[in-house]
């Protein structure tokens, strides 16, 4: 990196562009499938004229922007010509509206900006009386209109806030963590350094910029070192594979889920494995598994790097070296552009090999969340922030993870509430009471799972619970098993250990369905989930998430379905029904349609005369 930015000081997003713009003009920073490959100079000059394109809109230079889109070009596009001259808001495209709306409006959001042929963006802003703005990013990169009005306002100072990204806490409600555009720049400038990047490097980033492992890791980094990226659409194992073939990236950084489902992809078609020119793989969002560590390791024939960091931080805190350092399994390595320390419930820093509370200070860190007082209070001991994760340093400085103080789950990356489930479980008629747990996952890390009291008088089958929920709260966020119970296990306190449910539950809860004998298809649904998984599936009323199944997995579900029965299927039919029984009455009824189709079809072609069947034969 000293090679590329030296003795110059660089402290905000439009500074670290116009850098690279000036010299290396013709250097290629962005490029996507399907898209025309922008160079520096071409970035540039897009994001400088983001800002009359602004202006025309009545949108003031420092508005707050929020921005709703799927992954891919158009996303990082646009997020940078918004974050360098006003302050972007990312929102997740697989909420729903009800939460959408709920996160614009604690957002103090200005405007809403979307694809064009895209109507929710409209419609969001249309309710909560925001402007919206129709992003089309190739008259952008074709030059501002001389139409447009000039703007006279200073570009944004290294302290004003660039982004601001929402995370979950404990409580349910989605906190607010602004990002500088100093800290920002300070944090990829050291993940780059870390990693040795360089201007020929190229990175493939597959994880959407409204994460922050996306938008730092994945987009912000390599254009600090001056490299390109690749802007991948939404993430699918076997375009993967096409997208490091046809592009050459010499590194990607992604959650384990995704790391997961490319190993796998290889590990089925041994033939799909491209001729690469990576060089490492990064691995951040949740822990990354010492199985999995090694299976990618050995696939790809190069180091992967676990790191660790979150929203607050900038997403980098510690990270594992670059060989010929040494890189420990399970240890997300040493402190990386901040200072860590483990401390004891009296705030007492703790020797190495003592487990205590994970603590952080430096420049990357935030200075606390937008309008939450109260909550800062709680989040920061003498000017150290309180990460919420427990873990311990060995003697060679390598800090190990252990779990969570809070009580998030972490599903693959993706942080959920517990109580978010429970008040969505609690709004169905026949719920009394609800509580929210993880449960392990083999490749998620962690998911969602639920036990239910039902109101007394009431019956209802936790399938039918299950599929009331979609829409309710995000796909992601809906429990892949739900639990009938006469009570919910608790401490003698009364109160509920979540961490310890899962196996609580276990002990008692027994499924009616658990005897039950396949039917011809069940029996081949079973098989079918067993290979995909390969995992052993004996029941009727075994689950195809809790057995480690993902929107990845079920996708080839699907395309088997498809195969086999040459019914149309789907990812979502599969994640709403996932229990062999229920998605065997998918298919059933899949096969059932097309077979009453068919009928029709041949009693019309058997009332046709032989005169009228030769002119239809005859038709051109």
């Amino acid at each position: 990196m000293e090679n590329v930015l030296p003795g110059l000081e660089v402290s905000t997003l439009s500074q670290q562009l116009a850098l690279h713009a000036r010299l290396r003009p013709s250097a290629i920073a962005l490029l996507a499938p399907g898209f025309q490959t922008i160079s520096y100079a071409q970035l540039l000059a897009t994001v400088q004229g983001a800002r009359p394109w602004l202006a025309s809109r009545s949108i003031a230079p420092a508005a707050r922007i929020a921005v709703l889109m799927p992954a891919g070009m158009e996303l990082a596009l646009c997020c940078l010509a918004i974050a360098c001259g006003a302050v972007c808001i990312p929102l997740h495209i697989g909420l729903t509206e009800p939460e959408l709306l709920a996160l614009l409006g604690d957002a103090n959001a200005d405007a809403v900006v979307g694809l064009p042929d895209d109507p929710l963006p409209v419609r969001l802003a249309q309710k909560l009386g925001l402007a919206t703005l129709a992003f089309n990013a190739q008259q952008l990169l074709e030059g501002p209109s001389k139409d447009l009005p000039d703007v006279d306002a200073p570009w944004p100072e290294p302290g004003d806030t660039a982004f601001v990204l929402f995370t979950s806490g404990t409580t349910g409600k989605p906190k607010r963590v602004p990002l500088s555009q100093q800290q920002l720049v300070r944090s990829a400038h050291h993940i780059a350094q870390h990693l040795d990047l360089r201007p020929e490097d190229r990175a493939l980033c597959v994880m959407p910029a409204y994460h922050s492992h996306g938008l730092v890791g994945g987009l912000l980094t390599p254009l600090a070192a001056g490299s390109s990226v690749v802007c991948a659409p939404v993430f699918d194992a076997s375009e993967f594979l096409r997208w490091v073939r046809e592009f050459r990236p010499t590194w990607y950084t992604a959650s384990p889920t995704v790391h997961h489902a490319a190993v796998e992809q290889l590990t089925r078609d041994r033939a799909a494995m491209p001729a690469h020119s990576l060089r490492l793989i990064r691995s951040a969002s949740s822990t990354l598994p010492a199985e999995l560590l090694s299976r990618m390791e050995d696939a790809w024939g190069v180091p992967v790097i676990q790191s660790y960091g979150m929203t607050e931080t900038a997403t980098q805190l510690a990270s594992n070296p670059l060989p010929p350092g040494v890189r420990k399994a399970d240890s997300v390595g040493r402190p990386v552009g901040a200072a860590l320390r483990v401390i004891d419930d009296e705030g007492h820093a703790l020797p190495a090999g003592q487990a205590g509370a994970v603590i952080a200070h430096g420049p990357a860190v935030f200075a606390g969340y937008e309008d939450a007082p109260d909550t800062n209070v709680e989040a920061f001991l003498d000017g150290w922030f309180l990460t919420g994760d427990l873990g311990w340093f060995d003697e060679d400085g390598y800090l190990f993870l252990t779990g969570r103080s809070k009580e998030l789950i972490n599903r693959g990356g993706e942080k959920i509430a517990p109580l978010e489930v429970e008040r969505a479980l609690l709004r169905l008629p026949d719920v009394a009471e609800a509580v929210a747990y993880p449960a392990p996952h083999p490749t998620l890390g962690e998911d969602v799972h639920a036990a239910v009291v039902l109101a007394g008088g009431t019956a209802a089958d936790p399938q039918a619970l299950r599929a009331s929920l979609f829409g309710a709260i995000a796909d992601f966020k809906i429990p892949a098993c739900i639990h009938v119970l006469e009570k919910i296990p608790t401490e003698v306190n009364g109160k509920v250990r979540r961490r310890c449910l899962h196996e609580q539950i276990q002990e008692f809860v027994v499924s009616p369905l658990t005897a039950m004998l396949f039917t011809p298809l069940q029996a081949r649904i079973a098989a079918l989930f067993a290979r995909i998984l390969n995992r052993p599936v004996t029941t009727c009323d075994a689950n195809f998430l809790a057995l480690g199944g993902d929107s990845l997995s079920a996708v080839r579900v699907a395309q088997a379905v498809q195969q086999a029965w040459g019914v149309d299927s789907s990812a979502s039919a599969l994640l709403a029904a996932p229990t062999v029984g229920g998605f065997a009455a998918v298919v059933q009824a899949a096969i059932d349609e097309a077979d009453a189709l068919s009928d029709a079809l041949q009693a019309e072609v058997d009332a046709l005369s032989d005169e009228e069947v030769a002119r239809l034969l005859q038709r051109p």
